[in-house]
């Protein structure tokens, strides 16, 4: 194969891991020798490269997008008939349904994820909630329900929601760039320009704590906070599990929650301690002997007097 060929066969490669524009695809080939791996690296923290490609690929044919939508707006209200349906045959048990038509409550959430194969109490929700958009626990609009789905790989069947699922569930345990509509939409947002180019994981975290709040509640609860660490923490990149290269482990966690329920006298959680947690995370090692971040101070102090010998029992 010739020089040129091969030049061709890679930037046809590299467009279709990055749905770069022909023009981003030679300027970052070009600049990192055609190599693959450092061209595709460079894509993904190169800001107009991905707001490029977004643009290029976010308008479907008009025939099609009227199809999709379609059937993704007869989902939702399958969905929401459904919880409604249930209501109104016991309206004293199960969970309240929406009133309002462009609404799914916690009722139909249940029947939506029942319908996926997918537990409520699954991780890979959370990654899910946050590209539908869902304002709390439950809780999705119609827009945001049909926007995101068409996000994710245009899943306008259960079939293919359930295959994005798999898919969205990968890219929140390896921390991978934010699909290409979303960046463009947080890029252009000066609420959330400057956190565009984290990994999904982490977006996902920083979603959660939010999502997971009483409304009206400037804090999260404990008990939330102790329940969605636990969903949540585990997937994390910097967690300890097989497959991964983190550090932190489950004993460590199991500390941690133990000290909020014991040292702190119950006292919510802020966005502060929220975030700085999972920094914590990244850097701390198995004995806190490493240990440099002022939030956590107590929690150290107390973990350090509190590790168990065998470096497991948390009781």
């Amino acid at each position: 194969m010739s020089s040129s060929a091969k030049k061709e066969a890679v930037l046809r490669q590299f467009r279709q891991l990055t749905n770069a524009t022909p023009q981003d695809a030679h300027r970052i080939l070009k600049a990192h020798g055609y190599r693959i791996e450092p061209a595709t690296d460079a894509f993904f923290n190169d800001s107009q490269a991905q707001l490029n490609a977004s643009a290029s690929t976010s308008s479907l044919d008009k025939n099609r997008e009227r199809e999709v939508k379609e059937r993704l707006n007869s989902l939702f209200d399958r969905f929401r008939d459904a919880a409604n349906a249930d209501q109104d045959s016991d309206d004293e048990d199960g969970p309240v349904a929406s009133e309002d038509p462009d609404t799914i409550s916690i009722g139909g959430a249940l029947k939506m994820c029942e319908a996926l194969d997918v537990s409520p109490e699954d991780v890979v929700f959370l990654p899910l909630s946050y590209y539908l958009k869902s304002p709390s626990i439950g809780t999705f609009t119609r827009k945001e329900y049909v926007a995101g789905w068409i996000m994710l790989d245009l899943s306008d069947t259960l079939e293919k929601q359930k295959t994005a699922l798999e898919k969205l569930r990968d890219e929140l345990v390896k921390n991978k760039p934010l699909r290409l509509e979303r960046f463009a939409e947080e890029k252009n947002n000066s609420a959330t320009a400057s956190s565009a180019n984290r990994g999904l994981y982490e977006k996902v975290y920083d979603y959660t704590y939010g999502f997971a709040r009483r409304e009206g509640q400037k804090s999260l609860a404990l008990e939330n906070a102790l329940a969605f660490w636990d969903l949540i923490l585990p997937a994390s990149p910097t967690f300890q599990r097989e497959g991964s290269e983190g550090t932190f482990t489950q004993m460590q966690l199991e500390l941690w929650k133990k000290f909020l329920q014991e040292q702190t006298g119950g006292r919510a959680i802020s966005k502060d301690t929220w975030t700085q947690f999972l920094d914590f995370t990244k850097e701390i090692n198995s004995d806190f002997s490493n240990h440099d971040l002022d939030v956590i101070d107590d929690f150290v102090i107390w973990a350090k007097e509190n590790l168990p010998s065998d470096g497991m029992d948390t009781s």
